[in-house]
């Protein structure tokens, strides 16, 4: 858990950080049992007793937010972690999944889950070593998730074949990509302060992508992007949501786009505003790095 908090892949605001630590701990403790979204809300997001999971969704989204940002670290830096964690869908429990280590080649051990007691990973006899016809099946399968997770999370940036589509520009081989100031409204607007630092903080991330030209509004090479990334931000209540799409240049096409919803209950909304343009440049940057296999269609 300290290895995924610290790494710059594990792109998440504060309080998605501490709602990991929590669950994480509190399963190891053995109390994954009590593990609903009352105890984290009032425990983590500082709601108090009179909190409705039905009416305030902020653990739902606060864990769909973490598993998409677990998805991205095990792609990245946490590729060859020996211990898998996970947050299955429809609950708060973490799963804890061992990886073994043979001669550089990562087999997976069968699925060892923490259950609701808190029971420690349990280990293989020394004296069984695993037969080889039983590691060709795991490795396959273990290839074939991988491939169905990097699926899940390129998805978004994938866009139906269409072959009459036009080769876009790129600027010296690399995408360029139009950075324009997010959109807002007068019922749930935010300052113009927080829309330039949004837009100012995507293009701070974006540029730190050797694969991709950067530019801004009244660039000369504007009518030559090969991709335009504009959307829309609002606050209501206590939290910031905005919006983000990718626009391919030579159709007009939309070939990504996400929704993103940070609370800023005690906090600052400057915080959100880094937090929610981090996770932008960082998901439109990822099918454009170094060893990528999917990117959006051009």
């Amino acid at each position: 858990m300290d290895r995924i908090l610290s790494s710059p892949d594990f792109i998440l605001p504060d309080r998605g950080r501490r709602f990991l630590q929590f669950i994480v701990n509190e399963t190891l403790e053995g109390r994954a049992a009590y593990l609903k979204a009352f105890t984290i809300a009032t425990s983590v997001f500082g709601r108090d007793a009179s909190f409705d999971a039905m009416n305030d969704p902020c653990v739902r989204m606060a864990a769909r937010q973490l598993r998409s940002a677990l998805e991205r670290y095990y792609l990245t830096s946490g590729s060859m972690d020996e211990v898998l964690i996970a947050v299955p869908a429809g609950g708060y429990v973490p799963t804890f999944a061992k990886r073994a280590i043979e001669g550089g080649t990562r087999t997976e051990d069968e699925a060892q889950t923490v259950s609701a007691a808190g029971v420690s990973l349990p280990e293989k006899p020394p004296t069984e070593p695993p037969k080889r016809e039983s590691r060709l099946p795991r490795w396959i399968m273990i290839t074939a998730g991988m491939i169905v997770l990097a699926a899940v999370v390129m998805a978004s940036f994938t866009e139906r074949n269409n072959t009459t589509s036009k080769q876009p520009v790129m600027g010296g081989g690399r995408a360029t990509i139009l950075v324009k100031p997010f959109a807002t409204n007068e019922e749930t607007r935010v300052s113009n302060e927080v829309l330039s630092g949004l837009k100012n903080e995507i293009v701070v991330n974006l540029v730190k992508s050797k694969e991709l030209v950067v530019v801004t509004e009244g660039a000369k090479t504007n009518a030559d992007t090969t991709y335009t990334l504009q959307g829309s931000i609002r606050l209501e209540a206590d939290d910031v949501r905005a919006i983000a799409r990718l626009v391919r240049g030579a159709d007009s096409a939309v070939v990504w786009s996400s929704d993103y919803d940070v609370n800023i209950k005690g906090r600052s909304i400057l915080d959100a505003q880094m937090a929610i343009a981090r996770s932008i440049a960082a998901a439109v940057a990822a099918p454009f790095g170094a060893g990528a296999t999917s990117r959006p269609q051009e």
